[in-house]
């Protein structure tokens, strides 16, 4: 499903109700993994390890690249998955 606007996105949030975070999120970087991107392939290999150190620091950077503050953007996800 494309993310056109916010309702798609709330959309696809409300499908994931009463499923657990750390699956939903090791599908899709395995999915980014399987179309050939190779910061998702390491994402994914380091998931597997369960090197949560480095996977954070992976995610730090992305958030950086993107102009994005990654403990208010983790504090949101956690506070929509009542984390």
């Amino acid at each position: 499903m494309p993310i056109r606007n916010p309702q798609d996105m709330l959309k696809l949030i409300s499908g994931f109700k009463n499923q657990d975070p750390s699956i939903i999120v090791s599908n899709m970087v395995n999915e980014a993994a399987n179309q050939g991107n190779p910061i998702m392939a390491n994402l994914a290999n380091l998931i597997k390890e369960g090197n949560t150190k480095e996977i954070e620091n992976v995610v730090r950077n992305i958030a950086k690249e993107r102009g994005l503050d990654y403990d208010r953007e983790f504090k949101a996800f956690r506070d929509t998955f009542k984390l």
